[in-house]
């Protein structure tokens, strides 16, 4: 049945971040989806919260584990427990990432290395690791977290932009040479609704609600939204699809081409 194309039936899946608003509602989007999914967070007590929901809801076997992402030992210690509790890794989401406001001209090297390490460079290490396992199974695939700001001019996410600008590259980079034993995709996520994490970026309600009625579809994404573009990437229905950079934004932003600004 077509519908089992999106089954994720004895599927393994690391997903980094996996405390947070995207990670959680992926990690539980998944596992209805029948995978055994790990969770892992710097944030241990948010990461076995969604261990013990998903369990409880979905009957499926979990694993909460935390990791710095930006520590290569506790990345290291992430591929182990996951092997030593599941026997193999079939898909790896590099999902952790974060940035806020900086200005243009205001950003100190230090700032700008550990925006690129924190979001690019742990998830390639973490990829490297997960490697040699996902080469092992059939459908294994990589999948990025990867934003807007990252494929658009951001001068007010000066250091994340990059970061993330980076990311797209090196994903196109894994799967030209990865295929075909594991696919590897990006997802380039538009504004989500993230509770508080929004806040702490540098946004506030007004202008939540200005960019909330500026998108085609008059409203910010929530988390499931980029939790089914997951499921899709990874699943079998998408056997075929690598090295691509997958649009979840609402329809992004329209404005009239004519000088009268008329967007009708």
């Amino acid at each position: 049945m077509t519908i089992d194309m999106f089954s994720l039936k004895d599927y393994v899946v690391i997903i980094t971040g996996a405390g947070g608003a995207i990670g959680g509602a992926t990690a539980h989007v998944l596992a209805e989806a029948g995978a055994k999914v790990v969770i892992s967070d710097l944030n241990l007590e948010a990461a076995q919260k969604n261990a013990d929901e998903i369990t409880k809801a979905t009957g499926q076997e979990t694993l909460a584990i935390k990791t710095n992402v930006t520590d290569e030992a506790q990345l290291q210690e992430l591929v182990d427990a996951t092997i030593n509790k599941f026997g193999k890794i079939t898909a790896l989401i590099n999902n952790v990432g974060w940035g806020e406001s900086t200005p243009l001209w205001g950003v100190s090297t230090d700032y700008m290395v550990k925006s690129y390490v924190l979001n690019t460079v742990s998830s390639y290490n973490l990829t490297k690791l997960c490697m040699p396992y996902l080469k092992k199974e059939e459908n294994a695939s990589v999948t990025f977290s990867g934003s807007l700001v990252g494929t658009t001019p951001s001068p007010e996410f000066i250091s994340y932009s990059n970061a993330k600008a980076a990311l797209v590259n090196m994903s196109r980079s894994m799967a030209a040479m990865s295929g075909p034993d594991v696919r590897v995709n990006t997802i380039i996520i538009g504004s989500v609704d993230n509770g508080a994490a929004t806040l702490e970026a540098g946004y506030d309600e007004a202008m939540l609600k200005r960019l909330s009625d500026s998108f085609v579809m008059k409203r910010r994404g929530n988390p499931k939204d980029i939790a089914y573009a997951f499921n899709y990437l990874i699943s079998p229905a998408a056997s075929w699809v690598t090295g691509i950079e997958l649009l979840v934004n609402g329809g992004g932003i329209y404005k009239s081409k004519m000088p009268t600004g008329d967007d009708e």
